[in-house]
């Protein structure tokens, strides 16, 4: 009788709750990629958007076609312009990850991975660039480009 649940302000979801939502979004159908890009023989695909609460679920698969591992440097997310004039400011504001999944270094042939964002809101000129950068000399990079309707069009859990 003396017990009442504690509602702290600010925090929606605990890491535990986000822990089981990712899993459910790793346990559900893969349909066909909202979006995917290619490069350095390095594949790039988003497979499902998710809400819950004041979160955004990003389930991102990676496909290696290489012989060699791929090395993770970072994994960025900025809100940048979409299109680029040689004589314009360009502004970028780097959108840092809440929580995700797994904390993999490297990777040979496959990486799938749940990455939560902060509610998120951009206007149509702009989109959310994923980058996975490489340690090595090489530089390998990929970027996976997210527009705002595809959020808008998120499922919810």
């Amino acid at each position: 009788e003396q017990m009442r649940p504690l509602d702290v302000p600010g925090m929606t979801l605990t890491s535990k709750e986000m822990y089981a939502f990712a899993i459910r979004l790793l346990n559900s159908p893969r349909n066909r990629p909202i979006r995917k890009n290619k490069d350095f023989g390095i594949q790039a695909q988003l497979n499902n958007v998710f809400t819950a609460g004041e979160y955004v679920f990003l389930d991102i698969t990676y496909y290696n076609s290489t012989n060699l591992s791929y090395q993770i440097d970072e994994q960025r997310f900025k809100i940048e312009d979409k299109k680029i004039a040689k004589a314009t400011n360009v502004q970028s504001v780097e959108v840092k990850p809440v929580w995700q999944l797994y904390n993999s270094t490297s990777f040979k042939k496959q990486y799938r991975n749940i990455y939560v964002l902060k509610k998120l809101t951009f206007p149509g000129n702009k989109v959310l660039n994923i980058e996975l950068t490489e340690k090595q000399i090489s530089g390998r990079l990929l970027t996976l480009q997210l527009k705002y309707s595809d959020i808008l069009k998120a499922d919810a859990f």
